[in-house]
């Protein structure tokens, strides 16, 4: 597969509980009902209008951040930080973090180049000054020179395994996963290898489940299928 072309290391409702208190006053004649329930209407309102959203559950993010980069496998890193990302209580500091080095994981080990220019877009965006940006315009140079390269290589006929690799690189994972699954053909090694960690190929669970329809039996292959999750 396709690698980059450098690296500079990274820096690291709630509602009132509103109690109804007894009316011990007594104006004859007066039907009260009418205005104690504008009132409470109106309390209840302003309640809903004033209410907090609720807070956010999980790790501290520096926690999950540190976590990310110490997983080895970094599609599974990937997976933490787009989780921690999608948290609407992230300070700027933190979602500048979170992005600089999602972004450095999918321009890398985690293939998904395109991904990788989003991110790093968004943080220079969020934070044109922080002390990640310089980092972030030098990597972003080099992902999009990447990416050039890659499409350049993509417009020539290629085989399945050619398309596939530029095209996961691209970042199109669920695309490249489907192309090979409906072809019936298999994966190269480096491939299985790739699709194992990306969580795309596990373990058969019974033993005469093959991972494809044509090409040989390689050893590689034995004891694998296409997760079950997925869909061709």
């Amino acid at each position: 597969m396709p690698r980059s072309t450098g690296w500079p290391g990274p820096d690291i409702y709630l509602k009132s509980n509103l109690r109804r208190t007894a009316n011990r006053s007594y104006v004859p004649r007066m039907r009260r009902f009418p205005f104690y329930t504008s009132i409470s209407a109106a309390l209840l309102l302003a309640a809903c209008a004033t209410a907090p959203e609720a807070a956010d559950t999980g790790p501290p993010p520096e926690t999950v951040i540190a976590q990310a980069l110490a997983d080895s496998n970094p599609y599974d890193a990937e997976a933490m930080l787009s989780e921690l990302l999608a948290r609407n209580s992230l300070t700027a500091e933190q979602r500048v973090q979170a992005l600089y080095h999602r972004g450095s994981l999918r321009r890398q080990a985690a293939d998904n180049r395109l991904g990788a220019i989003e991110d790093f877009e968004a943080l220079l965006e969020i934070a044109p000054d922080h002390a990640l940006a310089a980092n972030a315009r030098t990597e972003l140079d080099y992902v999009r020179t990447d990416v050039e390269q890659i499409k350049v290589s993509m417009n020539r006929f290629l085989t399945l395994a050619q398309w596939f690799d530029g095209t996961w690189t691209l970042g199109g994972h669920e695309e490249a996963v489907a192309r090979y699954r409906s072809s019936g053909l298999p994966p190269t090694p480096e491939q299985v290898e790739t699709l194992v960690a990306a969580g795309y190929i596990c373990e058969a669970g019974e033993s005469d489940v093959r991972l494809h329809e044509f090409g040989e039996d390689r050893d590689d292959l034995i004891g694998l299928e296409w997760c079950a999750d997925l869909t061709s």
